[in-house]
């Protein structure tokens, strides 16, 4: 049973770079970014430019980079499968979400179970691996949500803020996955999101209301 969303993976393109550079672009974005997210908007438009401009036709890449798609939003967030070994049939998982109103919640989610249900029934690959920051609680509660397993604390690992956070690695094998495909993701409706949309739309018809008063 898959999640019944309208929200669905597509191939990055660089008709992209300019929405994608502008996520990148946001300090809020760069906080939960992986990696050192102290860089010019000059290397970042280069660095996507680049990972938009591999050839999406290799029989066997390295990597595959998506955007999470909405009817409703338009391009709301960026997923990378990378370091795929097929030899070992591996991969790590990496979703980010440009959307600040979307951040956390059932896009989140979705995006998240598109990009694993892509790495083990399209690429047929055994393990992914998420890496997430301890202070990224929504994310660690997703990832643990899918049934993937903590295996892993690099301690004091990021700064951000002045301050060392830990850094958490999950394992999550496909079985593991299957499982919660199975019993999870049918307790998922489009419901949900439909919900999800409302709320933010009550929320920004008040923060309007407020900003003319």
């Amino acid at each position: 049973m898959a999640i019944k969303s309208s929200i669905y993976l597509r191939r990055a393109e660089r008709e992209d770079l300019d929405v994608v550079v502008e996520w990148m672009e946001d300090p809020d974005f760069l906080y939960f970014l992986y990696g050192d997210p102290a860089r010019s908007p000059k290397r970042i438009r280069e660095q996507i430019v680049s990972m938009l401009g591999r050839n999406a036709s290799q029989s066997m890449p390295g990597g595959v980079y998506f955007i999470v798609d909405s009817p409703r939003y338009g391009p709301i967030g960026l997923i990378a499968i990378q370091n795929i070994s097929w030899r070992n049939r591996s991969c790590s998982v990496d979703t980010y979400i440009g959307e600040k109103k979307l951040r956390g919640g059932f896009a989140s989610a979705v995006a998240l179970f598109r990009a694993l249900e892509y790495a083990f029934h399209e690429l047929n690959l055994h393990r992914a691996t998420l890496y997430v920051y301890a202070f990224n609680k929504a994310s660690r509660r997703l990832i643990e949500r899918s049934g993937a397993v903590h295996e892993l604390t690099m301690r004091e690992h990021v700064a951000r803020g002045g301050t060392l956070y830990d850094m958490y690695g999950y394992g999550l094998l496909r079985r593991e996955f299957e499982t919660f495909r199975n019993e999870v993701a049918e307790r998922m409706p489009e419901a949900l999101l439909e919900a999800n949309q409302a709320a933010e739309a009550a929320a920004a018809a008040k923060q309007g209301g407020e900003s003319a008063s």
